[in-house]
């Protein structure tokens, strides 16, 4: 598979763009030991291979692109905790209720129905499920642009803007940046991993990475019959 920018493809991109997105993974992976997860956009499979290989108990890697799906399990699909999906994240081809976590990086940007497909990571998540995914921060990429910047997005967030969407879904929001980039040379600092969001006058992070938790389902209420007095 040919590096065309967009997509990893290990031994091929760049060193430090590969650690970029490594570095998500690692952070990732702190948080689906003995779990199932779900990874929406998984590219050519190398984060699936990372998590499952760092405790998780299966994962499942859905890319709407065959070729990618094939690379990917050409490369990483010999283990029986791993398999390898095409299909399109706002039609998931999963019951609901099926994984622990779902994690999808630097997906949400590229999708134009963004809601579809919090919907149905939503859908497939257990009660109590976490969401793991990250999107460029439009203050970095795109602030004095109407459209993206990026050729491959349709949708920038700005962070108090990504708060909001995700809290129409999930609760319990943490956010977490990456990729510190002074605003005032715009030189970025690459090697801090996933870590406390910055916003600040001087420096803000690149992405934003979020960790958002599925909530239970209600008891369904017991009605009781009228009393004869209140007919």
């Amino acid at each position: 598979m040919e590096f065309t920018g967009e997509r990893v493809v290990p031994g091929k991109t760049p060193q430090e763009i590969y650690k970029e997105h490594m570095d998500r993974y690692i952070f990732a992976a702190t948080l689906t030991e003995n779990r199932d997860v779900l990874d929406v956009a998984c590219g050519t499979g190398y984060g699936v291979d990372y998590l499952v290989e760092n405790g998780a108990r299966t994962v499942t890697g859905v890319d709407l692109s065959i070729e990618a799906a094939n690379y990917a399990q050409d490369w990483f699909g010999d283990s029986e905790r791993v398999s390898f999906v095409c299909a399109n994240g706002v039609k998931l081809p999963f019951v609901d209720y099926s994984f622990d976590v779902v994690v999808s990086f630097e997906t949400l940007e590229h999708i134009r129905p963004y809601r579809k497909f919090l919907a149905e990571c939503k859908r497939v998540l257990k009660d109590n499920g976490l969401l793991i995914c990250s999107t460029p921060n439009r203050r970095v990429f795109s602030p004095d642009s109407a459209r993206p910047l990026n050729p491959f997005h349709v949708k920038e967030f700005w962070l108090e803007e990504f708060r909001r969407l995700l809290s129409r879904y999930f609760g319990d929001i943490s956010l977490y940046g990456q990729c510190d980039v002074s605003l005032a040379d715009n030189s970025v600092e690459r090697d801090c991993g996933v870590h406390e969001f910055k916003d600040g006058e001087h420096i803000s992070s690149g992405y934003i990475v979020a960790v958002a938790r599925k909530g239970a389902r209600g008891r369904p209420r017991c009605h009781r019959p009228k009393s004869q007095s209140s007919l």
